[in-house]
């Protein structure tokens, strides 16, 4: 079965659809093994994103924050929040995840709905994300509601469509108004800082395959070496090195599969500067060896 890949531009910024124009949401099921990688990489999108945890664990990295998201539990993601996913050693990850374009909820930019209550969240940069728990009563009852938005878009009985828009609308006034004293202290976003890493992960991307110059990348956005450093680790949650490894990694994976290339040839294609490198990064990611993984696999299956 072919990996599922998150279909992103240069920059990382999502560029599939979550739904349709005439009803602009969906619900996703995955299993984060189902993704090269076994991760979802750093990505974001102007949509509203609800992570829901059905087995396992899911481990996102929001800027420099780490959530462990668990059954039972759920994350609601900020639109243009850059993020990424993965399990803890090395175990399956199965959750759902419900995507929402938020004027489907709010009607007209400009109205009271869009300007008093879903501003202070969406341009707010203080609050990347929130997290609920079925510990709380009311956030229990919360996610009961999210189940129900994936039970009805599963089962799609007649005018589902307007049940599951009265769910959510009922959902994100419950959220909003439980975290109303942060969303009443609104820190604009920074759209500079997100533009800035949007043109380095692209020069990255663009370039993993060669040695790659702390100083030219630092010069794509007009930073000194170090602000350059900070301002990744704080979008990111990781630094250069860290976020290159990971992607070359990934840019690794169909090669490991195909089984048509040595070691050397793949760490060079994949940018690593020697084997051993690449082994041990493939290893740190996947608890193997590339040279042991499709054995392995066979045996899993």
């Amino acid at each position: 079965m072919p990996k599922r890949k998150i279909l992103v531009d240069d920059t990382r910024r999502e560029i599939s659809a979550h739904g349709t124009e005439t009803f602009p949401m969906t619900v996703n099921h995955d299993d984060l093994w189902s993704f090269e990688g076994r991760n979802v990489p750093i990505h974001w999108h102007n949509d509203l994103e609800i992570s829901l945890p059905r087995e396992g664990e899911a481990i996102y990295q929001v800027y420099q924050k780490t959530y462990r998201i668990r059954p039972g539990e759920g994350l609601l993601l900020n639109r243009n929040v850059p993020h990424s996913c993965s399990s803890p050693d090395n175990h399956h990850a199965r959750y759902s995840t419900i995507l929402v374009r938020p004027d489907f909820l709010y009607g007209d930019f400009g109205s009271d709905v869009e300007r008093n209550c879903f501003r202070p969240f969406l341009e707010n940069s203080a609050v990347p994300c929130i997290y609920l728990t079925d510990q709380d009563k009311s956030e229990a009852e919360i996610l009961q509601k999210l189940n129900l938005v994936e039970e009805l878009f599963d089962q799609k009985p007649y005018c589902y469509e307007l049940e599951i828009k009265g769910l959510l609308c009922e959902v994100f006034s419950r959220i909003f108004y439980r975290h109303r004293q942060e969303l009443n202290k609104l820190v604009p976003a920074n759209l500079l800082e997100l533009e800035r890493l949007e043109k380095m992960l692209n020069y990255l991307n663009m370039h993993f395959a060669e040695v790659i110059s702390l100083s030219e990348l630092a010069d794509q956005v007009h930073l000194s070496r170090e602000v350059c450093c900070r301002l990744f680790k704080k979008m990111t949650g990781k630094t250069i090195t860290e976020y290159l490894e990971e992607y070359r990694v990934n840019k690794s994976f169909s090669l490991v599969q195909s089984g048509q290339y040595s070691m050397t040839q793949i760490a060079d294609m994949a940018g690593f500067s020697n084997a051993s490198r690449f082994a041990s990064a493939f290893r740190k990611m996947f608890g193997c060896n590339p040279g042991e993984y499709n054995s392995l696999k066979q045996q899993n299956k």
